[in-house]
């Protein structure tokens, strides 16, 4: 994604991988692999590889330079973490020599904000230091929704997997450090970045709002994992914790975004990742940014 303007707001992406992954009919479970196929070949040939029906899906942080602060929107999958099998063996160098590319240290960054908990969204909270895991950004705050953290905290605890290592290494070592801040879902830091629930996907999923200067983006997480779910809003991933309130979720803020000015900025759309959304039949249609 190239670096885009939100009024007085930069948004930047580091991407930690990008490609094909996934075949349709995995990654949604019941749908018609044909219908499926049908559907996908009415987007943009970037976001879906059709010589081996394999999804097109990025990896990535993003950066939010406001007036005041010096944001990161999801963390990616971090360094060290505890395997989550081959499919997720990726180098994790591209997200370091991105961050360093946007001019960065970790101590630069004032705040953290994670639209969910799952690996992929938090990984580069913390990194080894001395065998412990440790804040990765020594001078942040790092936002969770209380409700979303509580969740994971429970199934840790019960030893579910999934979180599996995820929440020890990834959020309690943040929380032991005292940087950070559990929060209500409707959180504001500012008149400028707030939240909104978004549950579905997992029981604690928020999107993070910024406006500047009359400008609006809503940067949407896992409320949707590729375009071919604006098209068909009830299709919900084999990783959603609620298939049924995560297509209710999208509906709902599909329909409150569409036809308008705000940008929305999925975490893995590939290509400018950001676009508008436009109502289209009984779904709706992602028009992404021009490269």
């Amino acid at each position: 994604m190239k670096p885009i303007s939100i009024g007085d707001i930069r948004v930047s992406s580091i991407i930690e991988r990008d490609g094909p992954w996934r075949h349709p009919a995995d990654f949604y479970p019941g749908i018609d692999p044909a219908h499926a196929r049908e559907r996908l070949l009415e987007l943009e040939p970037f976001v879906y590889d059709a010589a081996t029906d394999m999804l097109i899906v990025t990896y990535q942080t993003f950066i939010l330079r406001t007036p005041r602060h010096v944001i990161l929107v999801d963390t990616c999958s971090g360094q060290d973490k505890a395997p989550m099998g081959p499919r997720y063996a990726f180098p994790r160098e591209p997200w370091l020599d991105g961050f360093k590319a946007e001019g960065l240290a970790f101590g630069d960054i004032d705040y953290v904000f994670c639209t969910h908990l799952h690996f992929d969204h938090c990984g580069w909270n913390t990194r080894l230091v001395n065998g412990r895991w440790a804040p990765t950004f020594p001078n942040a705050t790092y936002l969770f929704s209380r409700r979303e953290y509580e969740f994971w905290e429970a199934r840790t605890r019960a030893g579910a997997d999934p979180p599996g290592a995820v929440w020890s290494e990834s959020c309690r070592p943040v929380v032991e450090a005292g940087q950070a801040q559990l929060v209500d879902d409707d959180y504001a830091l500012d008149d400028t970045v707030w939240l909104t629930a978004s549950a579905g996907h997992t029981p604690g999923h928020v999107c993070v709002n910024v406006a500047s200067k009359g400008s609006r983006a809503i940067f949407t997480g896992d409320m949707m994992h590729h375009a071919v779910q604006c098209l068909e809003p009830d299709w919900s991933t084999v990783f959603c914790w609620d298939r049924a309130a995560s297509a209710a979720t999208r509906r709902r803020v599909l329909g409150e975004v569409a036809d308008s000015a705000t940008l929305v900025v999925p975490a893995h759309f590939p290509g400018s990742t950001a676009g508008h959304v436009r109502p289209d039949g009984d779904g709706f249609r992602f028009e992404f940014l021009e490269d």
